[in-house]
């Protein structure tokens, strides 16, 4: 992004309006994971929280497990960061980030060691190991 939001804005609308009418679902939910990641940028969490909620959907209906596992550290992410998780049964935002950094470290060992998703397993095990240590 460099700090030139609305030009990301621009590009990142555009790639998902041309991405939707080619049916290219391969590449949605990436590119909705950094529209949210903007969106946050731009001080809009509940936007951004929408935005990753539905990249979830595309991830888990399409069995996409790398971005399953990227958008669940991006949940968590925003669950530290102390947003509240509209529509979930979470007790508190610590709850909903242990949660979604588990099911990131699940979806990133998706082949077992050595054919793991290696970038995100080692960011979800410091996330957990980061809130083990805030407990």
């Amino acid at each position: 992004m460099n700090d030139e939001l609305n030009k990301a804005d621009e590009n990142l609308s555009k790639a998902i309006s041309i991405c939707r009418q080619i049916n290219m679902v391969d590449h949605e939910a990436d590119i909705l994971l950094e529209l949210a990641k903007l969106r946050h940028a731009q001080n809009d969490g509940g936007e951004s929280y929408r935005l990753a909620r539905e990249t979830l959907v595309i991830a888990e209906r399409s069995g996409y497990v790398l971005q399953g596992a990227d958008v669940n550290l991006w949940l968590a992410e925003l669950a530290m960061k102390g947003y509240k998780l509209q529509g979930t049964s979470y007790a508190s935002d610590k709850e909903a980030a242990m949660v979604h950094a588990r099911e990131a470290l699940r979806l990133a060992n998706c082949d077992g060691e050595g054919y793991r998703y290696q970038v995100a397993y080692e960011e979800a095990e410091r996330m957990l190991e980061r809130m083990k240590g805030e407990l």
